[in-house]
């Protein structure tokens, strides 16, 4: 599939989905909800799906309770502005690789490159790690974005932990007993729902909760782009 069908297929997959929330946002909800055969709830206790499935309940359960059209895209903005949001980005970065590919110029290969055995598959791996790369990159700068802007950080924090089914208080967030509950993010998101320093801080807790996190990840960002350059080294 060429970088044009796939933009294609991502445009008009966005405009449906957006289309289909904010119309008729209640009954596609209602249908998902069946599908998932489950009872999503933020108490783990009264619920009776896996994390993800919970997650996406969470997310489609306030369509039903919606005031109709004039309420459906406000609900989405609201419980699907992520998702959106790293749509547009991959629309944005097919965009950009479909414009690259058009201006490349196109090399005349000579005999040698024509017979030498796995020049094709040298040139799939390339993409493959370039798309690894750009999926690995944008996701990092998402990532600290999403969790080290001052207030959008502590949002997206509450967002997190409410999807795990805990509910942290405004004053005394650390009175909940699923703060002190084991697990990978529920420690390191504490230090997001300080009163008053929490939502100011964001930076800084994002450096003191996810610095192994973002080490390793831009440990392999640097490996995806070095294997990229390698392989373009290679075919040229």
């Amino acid at each position: 599939m060429s970088y044009r069908h796939l933009f294609k297929a991502l445009q008009w997959g966005l405009i449906l989905f957006c289309l289909g929330f904010a119309i008729v946002g209640g009954v596609v909800a209602e249908r998902l909800l069946e599908l998932l055969h489950c009872q999503p709830h933020a108490n783990p206790a009264l619920r009776n799906c896996a994390w993800l499935s919970n997650a996406l309940g969470m997310r489609l359960t306030p369509f039903l309770t919606a005031g109709g059209v004039t309420d459906y895209p406000f609900v989405l903005l609201h419980n699907f502005w992520a998702l959106i949001a790293l749509w547009v980005l991959a629309l944005v970065g097919l965009r950009r690789a479909a414009r690259n590919a058009a201006t490349a110029p196109v090399a005349v290969p000579s005999r040698s490159q024509a017979a030498a055995p796995g020049v094709a598959g040298a040139g799939l791996a390339r993409w493959a790690a370039r798309t690894l790369f750009w999926a690995l990159l944008l996701g990092l700068i998402g990532f600290c974005i999403a969790l080290g802007m001052p207030i959008l950080g502590t949002q997206v924090a509450r967002e997190v932990l409410g999807a795990l089914g805990c509910s942290p208080g405004t004053f005394d967030p650390f009175s909940s007993p699923c703060m002190s509950a084991p697990g990978f993010w529920t420690h390191r998101l504490a230090l997001y729902v300080i009163p008053l320093a929490g939502p100011l801080m964001a930076p800084v807790w994002l450096v003191m909760a996810f610095w192994d996190v973002l080490i390793t990840w831009m440990l392999l960002t640097a490996a995806a782009y070095f294997v990229q350059r390698r392989l373009a080294l290679r075919i040229a």
